[in-house]
């Protein structure tokens, strides 16, 4: 089979697993609290009162996140009306775009080795942690995209300093900070010290310079909007977008600490399935670091540690170098000698053991103190080890008769991993949605009733509900009660612990949904010490 045949199989294999993980994560999950809710809230809010400059949540200017894919919302509304279903297609449409990238950034790096490029699509697209966020309604797959783009046209540009490399690394570093801001530094900063040191030609000065233009370009991008949004948004937010915001997150970074090692700890499950590909292993014997491999790996290494330094960590922050990892995986498989005996047999184990832990659970859960909310059904549970038990045999069983053969297997086993894990809990995930709820809110402001909120509010019943008014949020039982007073058919939006709510007054209950562990309620606000007891009580009950 010739490369061409190849590439396109390996592309479309890897189109079919991107599209597929995000079929399931739209047929089985409603959008996840809080942050895919929130996220399509402010958008919703900004379309709703033609706020295109400045994100709202709950009325109030949102300086969190920067607006591009609030934007991405708006184009998608304006082209097939306001609706939930294709939005959650924009990350998957990025992420494909993140595979094309990956493809034309390993031929920028290693230009004889296009069959390498072709593997490398499908390692991305094989990795599960990656597949799955496409799935999601978040910044990281998307700003992936563009940490990518601009990687991509800075190895172009220290081969040929052309015009055209530095102005579309501008671009993806102005579209990069209107995505998730200025962090898209950490990702691309140390990509440039490495790719500048390693070049195997001397740089001359007027690339710094043009590289140095760039940089600047992009900054000019990103504040077309914020100068204009800071103007009209007012000072406090101005302040937030320009200087509060990163010292903020600074604050809430080093109060969510984890340890220095926590991303070193579950780089196996980061890298899942790959983590587990013995001939990866093996070939790191054979290894030859040239300056390509000292570049990438270097980029990877420096990129992990400084993210590793910051105490606040998430799985998400570093999905650019999850991403990026299939290059380096790849290229260690192929400048390896070729082994005539590959195999996928760990893999094929870890199917096997998560199997086991699907087939035990049913009766594992109901022995345990977490209260189960949803109904099991073992027949799913059963079909989902059967599935994913059947993979792993085969996985064990079977010698491939090529990395390409053997990484097809694999990457296409990934799907498999995400449907047996959204399967045997659709019942579960049917219950996060927040969809009658919402509308009751909706209903009830549209009728001139006021909606208050128990302390803060994520937006998460805006979009869901197509609300129009803010929920006015409430500290404590003095402010509650001044809104009763006014209107006694003020209502009002709590919660509780789901183990919890024999100790209510459920009489008092207007409506009621799941939500993350606990129960939201709407009750009439005159009624909110009689649904929680004494003060006292719900004092220390919430």
């Amino acid at each position: 089979m010739n490369h061409h045949q190849t590439a396109k199989q390996n592309a479309l294999l890897a189109f079919v697993i991107i599209f597929s993980v995000t079929l399931i994560g739209i047929y089985f999950r409603p959008l996840m609290i809080i942050d895919e809710t929130r996220y399509v809230s402010v958008a919703w809010e900004m379309w709703d009162k033609g706020s295109f400059l400045v994100p709202l949540i709950n009325g109030e200017p949102y300086h969190h996140k920067p607006p591009l894919l609030f934007w991405l919302f708006h184009l998608d509304w304006f082209l097939f009306g306001v609706n939930e279903t294709t939005i959650r297609f924009i990350p998957m449409l990025f992420g494909l775009g993140t595979l094309a990238v990956l493809y034309r950034l390993y031929l920028a790096l290693w230009s004889d080795d296009q069959e390498g490029a072709t593997y490398a699509i499908l390692v991305a697209a094989g990795t599960v942690i990656f597949a799955f966020y496409n799935s999601l309604i978040m910044f990281d797959v998307i700003l992936t995209f563009f940490v990518l783009l601009g990687a991509y046209h800075i190895i172009r540009a220290t081969q040929s300093p052309s015009r055209y490399n530095f102005m579309m690394f501008s671009v993806a570093f102005g579209l990069a900070v209107l995505t998730k801001g200025p962090v898209v530094l950490v990702h691309l900063l140390p990509l440039m010290i490495f790719a500048c040191y390693f070049t195997p030609h001397k740089l001359s000065r007027s690339f710094y310079i043009k590289l140095a233009l760039a940089f600047g370009g992009g900054v000019l991008i990103a504040l077309a909007w914020a100068v204009p949004a800071g103007i009209t948004g007012g000072e406090e937010y101005r302040h937030a977008i320009f200087f509060g915001q990163t010292a903020n997150r600074m604050v809430e970074s080093f109060a969510h600490q984890r340890p220095l090692w926590w991303y070193l700890m579950l780089l196996p499950l980061l890298l899942f399935p790959w983590s587990l590909y013995k001939p990866f292993y093996s070939s790191l014997k054979q290894i030859v670091f040239d300056a390509p491999l000292k570049i990438l790996t270097g980029w990877l290494l420096t990129t992990l540690f400084f993210f590793s330094l910051i105490s606040g960590k998430q799985l998400h922050y570093i999905m650019p170098e999850i991403a990026l990892f299939s290059l380096l995986f790849t290229r260690v498989l192929r400048t390896a000698a070729p082994s005539q005996m590959l195999s996928a047999k760990l893999i094929g184990y870890s199917f096997l053991l998560y199997g086991a832990a699907l087939a035990v659970f049913p009766f594992i859960m109901p022995m345990t103190k977490a209260s189960l909310t949803f109904e099991q059904d073992t027949a799913e549970f059963l079909v989902a080890v059967v599935m994913i038990a059947v993979n792993g045999i085969y996985l064990i069983r079977q010698k491939f008769i090529s990395h390409n053969h053997a990484l097809r297997s694999v990457a296409l086993s990934s799907v498999l991993v995400v449907l047996v894990t959204h399967l045997p809990v659709h019942n579960f995930l049917a219950k996060l949605d927040l969809s009658n709820f919402s509308q009751q809110i909706a209903q009830l402001q549209e009728k001139g009733i006021p909606v208050l909120h128990d302390r803060k509010y994520h937006d998460q019943y805006h979009f869901i509900g197509r609300l129009q008014q803010p929920l006015i949020v409430v500290n404590n039982n003095e402010e509650i009660a001044h809104y009763a007073q006014k209107d006694p058919d003020t209502v009002i939006v709590t919660y509780e612990r789901q183990r919890k709510i024999d100790w209510l007054n459920q009489a008092l209950i207007i409506e009621k949904t799941d939500f993350k562990g606990k129960y939201a309620f709407l009750i009439r606000a005159k009624d909110y010490q009689a649904f929680y007891g004494t003060p006292s009580e719900e004092g220390t009950q919430k």
